[in-house]
């Protein structure tokens, strides 16, 4: 989980406007963009979040006010980048933005704490910006897996100079002569949009002289002669080398920049110290000796040196607790008494003392002392220490007694594979099965359908979750009941409203006092009449007689049929017909078993089971 920030609309009503997006082929969204000034930091804003998951152009965030939900990728903004654009309207006071109050103020200066150096843009631009154009939707096109960011940007050589006119609708470039970064381009002016800018010089032709107007009253002008701020999705790739210079120049520029503003705010805090004073330069005078004690005597005399001592010690006030405790019931305060029992101390009590030594008395209990039960102790930590095939007594010498258990055999490592490997397939197994969950299958009475949170969560953690819930966005709360404590699935009256109702389950822990999502599983519920679960035995009996694939101990495949055998006949080779909840059981049971399995050795009953008594043979007969 890490910080981040969320584009949202200033206005909550409103219908969201990517930042990065321009309103081409757009009139009306071009009229309030250029005309009403619908934009930049009036049209949206940044909002604090957690990131919790992502997966592919999806994530799962966490608001301020503890409320998660899932939003495209693409409006989330890198924590860094998001406090370089409160600092641009840090310095663009007077730029009417309402959202921007004391408490983003507070909470960019607690992060300017955090860096050393400050939040400085130039350095993100040279480490995260520099081979990254941050664009709009026109260039993503070319390559649908980019969203609003392209990557490998390269420095390409600068295309020659062509005498050939634009085509109809598109205009020359004769250089790219500035550059913008985003947060700077969303605040400005002339921009207003999240998008890499760039100061374009165009080149004159079919008569017109762009080269020599002034474009600075347009929106987008800018103050040269023939030039403008365009967004980067404006720009074509071909000319990535342009864009890559414009960048190293302002990122040294303003690197210089800062860098002469520090030795400029060093040189006046030297100048606005006080000037040095010749008398403060002189070391203090030593203190004046003392000629005798502090109770009126001469000094000690000092075996070696001239010098006197005074080893007295000062007269301090008895602190002594005992003689201040109350022992009369008048000596406590209105509305106050002792203990009682015990009642009134007496003259001789020090129980009020925790600093003394206590009393060989008060370090024994011996109201719960038993001989007997003593004894019998000593004899089982005796009896057990006789056991040298299961343990060893240790600390004998450094009376840190302890038992150390015998390490008789070491787990098979070429065989750990093989049960981690059918492992992953029951898992694969239970997701499926999970994805195409029967409508019937949660109708029926019998066996309760449980989602198994060992077979979902990560080996590291497969202990129970402290609560399983459904998404807190998720809209199968209102024809879905699902228990906290045991995952068990229920439907709310007739169920779902359409076909396929999926639905996502999230498992809790605890991390310390924080309340962490672990793991989660997307499910789906269909009105399919077959039952998947059958054909997932079929497969998962494949894999297991796979030895060659699967290599696992006699013994744990002994163990591991005997609890597949409720789910898969091996005589007939052919599934059994269970229920969904009974399947998910048992599948649950082989899956912990089979990471029992990787770890430790197995022994089948006729290994640790005991022999049954005589007298109980002799009454079978």
């Amino acid at each position: 989980m890490k910080d981040v920030w969320i584009w949202d609309p200033v206005d909550a009503k409103a219908a969201f406007q990517h930042p990065q997006e321009t309103p081409e082929n757009n009139l009306v969204m071009a009229k309030e963009c250029f005309m009403d000034g619908k934009i930049g930091a009036r049209l949206n804003k940044l909002s604090k979040a957690t990131l919790l998951d992502q997966n592919g152009s999806i994530a799962m965030v966490a608001r301020e006010d503890g409320s998660r939900h899932e939003v495209p990728t693409a409006r989330l903004l890198h924590w860094y980048e998001g406090l370089l654009v409160l600092q641009e309207l840090e310095a663009k006071s007077g730029a009417g933005v309402t959202w921007f109050d004391d408490r983003c103020r507070n909470l960019l200066s607690q992060e300017r704490r955090k860096y050393k150096s400050g939040i400085v843009g130039s350095l993100y631009v040279e480490k995260k910006l520099l081979n990254t154009s941050v664009t709009g939707k026109r260039l993503d096109a070319e390559d649908p897996s980019f969203t609003h960011r392209r990557p490998d940007v390269k420095d390409m050589d600068i295309p020659a100079e062509s005498e050939d006119e634009a085509a109809p609708g598109r205009f020359s470039i004769a250089d790219i002569t500035g550059y913008m970064p985003p947060w700077e381009a969303w605040c400005h002016e002339h921009a207003g949009f999240y998008q890499d800018f760039y100061q374009v010089q165009w080149k004159s032709d079919k008569g017109t002289a762009w080269a020599r107007m002034n474009l600075s009253k347009v929106e987008n002008g800018a103050i040269e002669a023939g030039s403008t701020w365009e967004p980067d999705d404006c720009i074509p790739p071909s000319l990535d080398g342009m864009r890559l210079r414009e960048k190293t120049k302002w990122f040294k520029r303003k690197r210089d920049q800062e860098q002469k503003e520090k030795e400029k705010e060093l040189a006046e805090a030297v100048k606005s110290k006080r000037p040095r004073n010749e008398s403060s330069s002189r070391l203090p005078e030593p203190p004046k000796m003392g000629r005798y004690r502090r109770d009126g005597n001469p000094l000690m005399k000092d075996m070696f040196l001239q010098i006197g001592h005074d080893f007295d010690k000062p007269h301090e006030e008895s602190n002594d607790i005992c003689s201040g405790w109350p022992k009369r019931a008048e000596d406590y305060p209105p509305g106050y008494g002792c203990a009682d029992p015990p009642g009134l101390c007496n003259s001789t009590c020090d129980c009020m003392d925790g600093c003394r030594v206590q009393k060989p008395g008060e370090m024994a209990k011996n109201w719960l002392e038993d001989p007997k039960r003593s004894s019998d102790a000593a004899m089982a930590i005796e009896n057990l220490s006789l056991q040298k095939h299961i343990v060893n007594r240790r600390g004998a010498t450094s009376n840190w007694h302890r038992f150390e258990a015998v390490q008789t055999r070491h787990t098979d490592q070429m065989k750990m594979p093989g049960a981690n490997n059918f492992c992953k397939v029951l898992e694969e197994s239970v997701r499926s099965v999970l994805k195409n969950l029967p409508v019937l299958a949660l109708q029926q009475n019998g066996d309760s359908v449980r989602i198994p949170a060992c077979a979902l969560n990560k080996r590291t953690e497969d202990y129970v979750p402290v609560r399983v819930q459904l998404s807190q966005t998720s809209a199968a709360r209102q024809w879905l009941c699902l228990s906290e404590e045991d995952g068990k699935l229920s439907l709310i009256g007739k169920g779902p409203p359409s076909w396929p109702a999926p639905f996502r389950v999230e498992f809790v822990h605890l991390d310390g006092s924080t309340v962490v999502v672990a793991a989660v599983v997307d499910c789906m519920v269909t009105n399919t009449q077959q039952k998947p679960w059958l054909s997932a035995s079929a497969t998962i009996a494949a894999r297991f007689m796979d030895v060659a694939l699967y290599p696992m101990s006699r013994n744990a495949r002994a163990v591991l049929q005997e609890h597949l055998q409720k789910i898969f006949s091996f005589e007939t080779k052919a599934a059994k017909e269970v229920s969904l909840g009974r399947w998910l059981d048992v599948v649950d049971i082989v899956i912990r078993t089979l990471r029992t399995i990787a770890m430790v050795h197995v022994k089948s009953d006729a290994q640790t089971s005991r022999p049954p008594p005589a007298a109980a043979v002799a009454r079978a007969r």
